[in-house]
């Protein structure tokens, strides 16, 4: 059975210390603990369902504990939202009824207990994937290799064309591929580069802005490059109801050489 992280542990505690202000439950199936870290997606489209990144509807869900620090199975959660223009059906199946825009907040709930809360963006159906920006860079990298061998943002951005106005979505997951010489780099192997995000890490999925922009960066591991000169190719796609949106892929040429 899957083990709670170390601060449900904590929180057990804590509350087992509350005494007065609180009853800690052992039966195995008493809820002493809701993490609810994880949506399906980021957004919903106005007058839509929630769906996960497939297209298909997808309820909301949480994980619950015991006081052993267990997942309880089929734990008799609710889930509910705080802000107006959405509702969550007894399924956990959230739905954009009336809001079309902004951020609303949704929270796991039990009997006696209330998870922190999640926000989700209400947002557009998007139409369009374009390159916002330059489609090209050339990084002039160091040998040996430095942190500094990294190539400038590539920018997309989401849009809905409405009565010729190019809209911003925001939002939606954007992933970013990376090749080289016409062959697919996987995502986890960063020998030649990888594709980091603007706090330098290492991450192939970006959410779009409110402006509907995601932007991700190409880092270069010059000591590990098979020629002085050449570039890297890199696709971003979105997808909606599980179709690959127009514009899809942008494609990025990252062009590379020695100072």
């Amino acid at each position: 059975m899957r083990r709670a992280p170390w601060w449900v542990a904590a929180a057990v505690v804590a509350a087992a210390g509350a005494g007065a202000c609180s009853d800690v439950g052992t039966a195995p199936d008493a809820i002493v603990s809701i993490a609810f870290d994880t949506l399906p997606y980021p957004a919903v489209v106005a007058g839509d369902t929630m769906r996960d990144s497939l297209g298909h509807a997808a309820p909301l869900r949480a994980v619950a504990y015991n006081s052993d620090g267990d997942v309880i199975a089929n734990p008799p959660l609710i889930y509910l939202a705080i802000d107006t223009g959405v509702l969550v059906d007894a399924r956990g199946y959230l739905v954009a009824t009336t809001r079309t825009s902004g951020s609303v907040r949704v929270v796991a709930a039990s009997l006696q207990l209330q998870s922190l809360t999640k926000t989700v963006q209400v947002t557009r159906a998007p139409t369009r994937l374009a390159v916002s920006g330059n489609a090209a860079d050339t990084v002039k990298y160091a040998l040996p290799d430095a942190a500094t061998n990294v190539s400038k943002a590539m920018t997309v951005r989401l849009t809905r064309d409405s009565s010729g106005t190019a809209l911003a979505v925001p939002g939606f997951l954007v992933s970013w591929q990376l090749t080289f010489r016409g062959t697919t780099i996987a995502r986890n192997d960063t020998t030649l580069a990888s594709i980091w995000d603007d706090a330098r890490h290492t991450s192939a999925l970006d959410t779009t802005g409110a402006d509907g922009t995601a932007a991700r960066s190409l880092r270069i591991r010059s000591n590990a490059l098979p020629s002085a000169a050449d570039s890297f190719v890199v696709f971003a796609t979105t997808r909606y109801l599980g179709a690959v949106v127009a514009g899809s892929p942008v494609r990025f040429v990252i062009h590379f050489r020695p100072k």
